[in-house]
């Protein structure tokens, strides 16, 4: 991805300093968590060294971070270490806590008032790594109009947005995942996803995404016949912008906006 200054602008720069992860304009993050982090994600794992965390000296922290903007807008660092044991959720009862935990359900929704007395539905999961829970407002995600160039129904964008399986007419599964730091996962490892951002349509190109957790098969590659051909399609109309050598990866960072939007945001906690 592409870290331009109006992108880093957002991240608490002061916080990572303390953290050893920012110093002199170096941002020591891999280019995929600084996206998981400008998406509203949560990172990989990131190991912290020798860092004081209220007052406390920690030789070596092994964690997830994440950005959370609150109501007023400001933004601040979330640090998501491993716990020794599941934590508890507020909104979640024994029988789903363990459902959520054993993996019998992915994902739980939940009815939520906020500090503004507004009534909005959350969707709750468990991170396995960490052993906590991340919420986020569903309404919040992108609004995908499109996968490999196959358009996605009304009530597919909606089950994706409610963390719920969705499979394509070619056969390709994908679902939405809080605890993943691209935010997917799928059957197939490579997916183009047309997303609607502030009016327009902006295109995430993936190719390492993770197999889905029930998927008692091997993962594709996903170079499917959709896939090249919406991939071929891109960057014909954007050929003055991409060389010959440029990775999808790179090509996706080319036409990453410099701006994010806050609609690619969710509050995860």
């Amino acid at each position: 991805m592409e870290n331009s200054k109006s992108k880093m602008e957002i991240l608490p720069l002061q916080e990572l300093e303390k953290l050893g992860l920012y110093k002199d304009g170096d941002l020591k993050l891999r280019p995929q968590d600084i996206e998981s982090l400008l998406s509203g994600r949560r990172t990989n794992m990131v190991s912290l060294k020798e860092i004081q965390i209220e007052g406390i000296e920690i030789d070596k922290l092994d964690a997830k971070l994440s950005l959370y903007r609150d109501e007023k807008d400001n933004i601040t660092l979330q640090i998501h270490p491993i716990y020794n044991k599941p934590q508890k959720h507020p909104l979640l009862t024994n029988e789903e806590t363990e459902a959520l935990i054993s993996g019998e359900v992915n994902v739980m929704s939940k009815i939520h008032k906020t500090r503004d007395d507004q009534i909005i539905s959350i969707n709750i999961e468990y991170d396995k790594q960490t052993k906590d829970f991340v919420s986020y407002d569903p309404s919040r995600l992108p609004q995908i109009i499109e996968v490999n160039g196959i358009p996605l129904s009304s009530q597919q964008q909606e089950d994706f947005r409610k963390g719920k399986l969705i499979e394509l007419e070619d056969g390709t599964r994908l679902q939405h995942s809080a605890t993943d730091s691209q935010g997917i996962l799928s059957d197939r490892k490579r997916l183009i996803l047309s997303v609607l951002i502030d009016g327009g349509l902006s295109y995430l190109i993936f190719r390492e995404l993770k197999n889905l957790r029930d998927n008692r098969h091997d993962q594709s590659e996903g170079l499917t016949k959709n896939y090249n051909e919406t991939l071929a399609k891109l960057i014909l109309e954007n050929k003055e912008n991409v060389d010959k050598q440029t990775t999808v990866k790179d090509y996706h960072a080319q036409m990453n906006n410099s701006t994010p939007s806050d609609s690619y945001r969710y509050p995860s906690r």
